[in-house]
This record gives C-alpha cells, sequence and structure tokens, in this order.
C-alpha cells in the first residue's frame, strides 16, 4: 500500500521530482528496488537508514550521477529516462553538496562560487560576482570571499561547496551526507546553514545520520534498507511511532 501511494503521488503536477519504480543495478548487485517517492515544490526530505541502504544511489540517480536500470525520474519537468534529454539541463536546476567538499583549490572563495553561473547561465563577471557575493553572506561566509579553500575549516569549506550550488539558483538542493567528514565541532555550523535553507522555503533532499537535525527540519522522513523505502512518514510519528521493527531497530541504535 505505502509503495502504491507514493505511485500515485510521483505522478503529481507539482513534483519537483517523481521517482516511479526506480531500479539501480551495480552488476549482478540491486542497490535500488522499485522505488517510489515524489517531492514537491518547497518541502524537505531527510533520506535515513542504516550504510549500504541505498540513499546516496538514489540521489546520484536523481543527479544523473548514476544511471538508472529501470523505472522513471523526472525532475523539474524533465524525463531523464528520455535518450534525448538534456542532462545539463536538468543539473542546472538541482545543486548537489557531496561529504567532501570538491572546491577548486587555485580559485578564491568568490571564484569557486561565480565559475558556474558565468560558464553556464552565461553571468557576466560582475553578475556573477554579486550573485556570489550575496550567496556568501547567506551562508555567513562573505568574510572569507578574497581567501582560498586551503586556509579555511572544513566546516567552513562545506559552507562555500552549499553557497556555490546556491549561486546556480537551484530549484531543489540536494546533500548526500554533509557533515560526515567533518570534525564534531565543525557540523553544527553547516547544519545551521542547511536549517536556515529550509526555513526559507529551499525544496531539498538530505541523506544524514544527524537524527536531531531531521527531526527539525524534515517535513517527511523516508528510511531505507536493502535499496527499498521501507517507512516514510512526518518526523513525529517516524521518531515516536515507527510501523516497522526494521526502522524501530534502526533507531534504538541511533538514538542514544
Amino acid at each position: 500500500m505505502l509503495q502504491e501511494n507514493a505511485a500515485r503521488g510521483a505522478s503529481r503536477p507539482s513534483a519537483i521530482v517523481a521517482v516511479e519504480n526506480l531500479v539501480k543495478r551495480f552488476g549482478h548487485f540491486t542497490a535500488l528496488s522499485d522505488i517510489n517517492l515524489s517531492v514537491t515544490a518547497g518541502e524537505k526530505i531527510v533520506l535515513c537508514g542504516p550504510s549500504g541502504s541505498g540513499k546516496s544511489t538514489l540521489i546520484r540517480c536523481i543527479n544523473r550521477i548514476e544511471k538508472h536500470d529501470g523505472g522513471r525520474i523526472v525532475v523539474a519537468g524533465v524525463d531523464l529516462t528520455d535518450r534525448m534529454t538534456d542532462i545539463n539541463s536538468v543539473r542546472r536546476e538541482v545543486g548537489m553538496v557531496f561529504q567532501s567538499f570538491n572546491l577548486f583549490p587555485h580559485l578564491s572563495i568568490v571564484e569557486n562560487c561565480m565559475l558556474a553561473p558565468m560558464k553556464v547561465r552565461g553571468l557576466s563577471r560582475e553578475e556573477a560576482h554579486q550573485r556570489a557575493m550575496d550567496v556568501l553572506r547567506r551562508v555567513r561566509i562573505h568574510d572569507q570571499a578574497s581567501k582560498y579553500p586551503g586556509q579555511l575549516s572544513g566546516g567552513q569549506q562545506q559552507r562555500v561547496a552549499i553557497a556555490r550550488a546556491l549561486c546556480m539558483q537551484p530549484k531543489i538542493m540536494l546533500f548526500d551526507e554533509p557533515t560526515s567528514a567533518l570534525d564534531p565541532e565543525m557540523v553544527k555550523e553547516v547544519l545551521d546553514t542547511i536549517i536556515a535553507l529550509a526555513r526559507d522555503g529551499m525544496t531539498m533532499m538530505c541523506v544524514t545520520h544527524e537524527m536531531g537535525f531531521a527531526r527539525e527540519i524534515a517535513d517527511r522522513v523516508v528510511f531505507m534498507d536493502r535499496g527499498t523505502i521501507v517507512e516514510e512518514a512526518d518526523p513525529e510519528t517516524f521518531f515516536h511511532a515507527p510501523r516497522t521493527g526494521r526502522a524501530k531497530g534502526f533507531l534504538q541504535q541511533i538514538i542514544h
């Protein structure tokens, strides 16, 4: 019933992302099996579950970093299953932040943020600089604009990575465990930045093991295991009354 309801929801025209019966394989291993999920404008989805459950693979398929083997994905009205699809046109609408920062070490912070808007969106250098500074102020790191990535802490670099994605003015942001590579004392500054984006109305999907963060920002928590969606619910229901034994066991292990 859960999958049937999700499949009907995935067809809603207001969905920014619609995933229907998604299958992804790596050789003989099935990483994702019959995934159905939709994300509407302004919605915040947290993906959680044990390691190897398919969370990161799912969002990598949505951004076409991984090519799916079955089913259908529609992002911002563009069907990724269509062989004629311009994948770069989809990626212009989807911002993605990884575990590692992937900043260009030879460019200053503001130049890292200016590059894609100039190359992909066609902004002039002046326009790109103004947008970059506006976004750096938004993530509270504009005072580091002239520095280089190697001069910043890990938390600061991840906030720059978020700013760089935001400079493309995406319709949805995807976060793949954005704090997992950070020292514990740097986690809060990155989570606070993402929380601020959520409160501003940004549509987002976030893979995370930070359950306190999930409680605070999620409209929906999607729990995955062994390549399937086991359970999805609002945070109050998921954390206080999970329906499945698998979700209960996961929460008992991860929440202390």
